[in-house]
């Protein structure tokens, strides 16, 4: 029942919705209600600015890392019979995603997706980084670049499921989980890839204000 139980707790904790909270304790206002109306990073970043968005960058990386991190490395219930650490880090991102709070309406999860790994792969995640940050200072598309790196993760989680010596980290659960949270994201950001098309799609400048709509 215990094992049951962490899963609840992981999507309850990746349902947290810091971009919301912040926003409400430090601007008196609703994310929900200015830009996109994402519930997501970049959203906090566009409409709070730099020290929310961070904020919540970080926080978004952690309540999806937590429990991976934890059963991962056996500092929680080590003597039980738990699920695989990427199962509690994937009902964390569901969590962030379709958040029982707001009617299942969240954020797009590749803050939450990076935590998860960033938990259970660190090397995997900091490798992705330079991918991250080169595919937005090309395109000025953080969306693109999310989705790209996001699809290179699961690229990468079949490559080394297949070809690694590490078969206790790199396993199938590493490669289903990777792959499962690629196509959520890209589900969550088919508004962005159509904006993208028309012209429409927010841009950034890199190190400075965020490109406004046309």
């Amino acid at each position: 029942m215990i094992k049951f139980a962490l899963l609840l707790l992981a999507y309850l904790l990746g349902s947290i919705p810091f971009s919301y909270l912040l926003g409400r304790y430090f601007r008196h206002d609703d994310i929900r209600k200015h830009g996109s109306g994402n519930l997501g990073t970049t959203n906090a970043f566009r409409v709070f600015g730099k020290l929310i968005g961070v904020s919540v960058l970080i926080l978004d990386v952690v309540k999806s890392g937590l429990l991976v991190y934890l059963v991962k490395h056996n500092l929680i219930f080590p003597n039980l019979d738990l699920f695989h650490p990427l199962i509690y880090g994937l009902a964390s991102v569901i969590g962030h995603i379709f958040p029982v709070w707001f009617k299942f309406k969240g954020g797009k999860g590749v803050a939450s997706a990076f935590g998860l790994l960033l938990a259970y792969s660190p090397i995997t995640a900091v490798a992705l980084i330079p991918m991250f940050v080169s595919v937005t200072f090309l395109t000025r598309y953080v969306s693109l670049a999310s989705t790209f790196t996001t699809m290179t993760a699961a690229y990468l989680g079949f490559f080394l499921y297949l070809y690694s010596d590490n078969t206790e980290d790199y396993n199938i659960y590493f490669m289903i989980v990777l792959i499962i949270v690629t196509i959520l994201i890209f589900v969550r950001h088919a508004s962005n890839f159509k904006r993208i098309r028309l012209g429409t799609e927010n841009k950034i400048s890199v190190g400075k204000k965020i490109v406004p709509e046309k």
